[in-house]
């Protein structure tokens, strides 16, 4: 029951997010990223739309279905185009995360950070050794956590061709990509935190609920046109943020009376 509870409370943070930066006046620290995350969604849909393209033509041509006459070569023409694209969104999603997480790690740290000095009345000198050693930090966990969700999830990728099979794969596969998801964003506020990469990692598996329910939420709100791209990943952050204060350091206090 806990964990659907945590998943419940990470996905209902995310309007009361939206309430805190209104409250808190934030929104200037929403801009940055949301610009930066509309150039990438850009620039990665371009890309992939064009590789995809080559793809399909050269399976195309080493097929020998261009040299098909008749309605049947059209149709496996388009087949063969339309499998190559439907492939190359979910890899386009999967890797577009990750570049967001990558590229827009300052921005999103920032807020994070000011989120936090909000919540706790807690504030940090800014140190260049300190920034240094959070950038390699977020980019240690954010590389790994991309080798295992690869590992986890290209299986069940192979498995959803089984038509049996398909609504659970696919269903795992976006429970374990919110929770790679929700997972760095939880892992902002413990940096602050200061947390080291290991204790932050066991804390957010005790937490698996907080992290899927953040993520999925994360998810969801790609799919909405423009918007989605531009204030998933801030929104997220914030959420990540209030909705882990409010669990984890209840469960804290609870542990510290007992």
């Amino acid at each position: 029951m806990r964990f659907f509870k945590e998943a419940a409370t990470g996905m209902g943070s995310y309007p009361k997010a939206v309430s805190f930066i209104s409250t808190h006046r934030l929104w200037w620290y929403v801009i940055i990223p949301a610009i930066i995350n509309l150039l990438i969604f850009f620039a990665l849909g371009t890309l992939l739309w064009e590789f995809s393209g080559m793809i399909s033509r050269w399976l195309i041509d080493i097929t020998g279905v261009d040299t098909l006459t008749g309605t049947l070569g059209t149709i496996l023409e388009w087949l063969m185009a339309i499998l190559v694209k439907l492939i190359s969104f979910l890899l386009y999603f999967k890797f577009y995360r990750y570049t967001i997480l990558l590229l827009s790690a300052p921005a999103l740290a920032l807020i994070a950070e000011k989120t936090q000095e909000i919540l706790t009345g807690q504030s940090h000198p800014f140190q260049v050794k300190q920034l240094i050693h959070d950038i390699f930090r977020g980019l240690a966990i954010t590389l790994k956590n991309l080798f295992l969700e690869l590992l986890l999830t290209i299986p069940l990728y192979l498995l959803a061709f089984i038509p049996l099979i398909t609504p659970f794969a696919g269903l795992l596969v976006l429970c374990i990509e919110s929770y790679f998801v929700g997972f760095s964003m939880i892992d902002y506020r413990n940096e602050f935190r200061r947390l080291s990469a290991s204790q932050s990692r066991a804390l957010i598996r005790h937490h698996r609920g907080l992290a899927i329910g953040n993520g999925l939420a994360f998810n969801l709100l790609l799919i909405i046109p423009f918007a989605g791209v531009l204030l998933a990943p801030p929104l997220a952050v914030v959420a990540a943020g209030l909705a882990a204060n409010q669990l984890i350091d209840a469960a804290e206090e609870i542990q510290v009376k007992h």
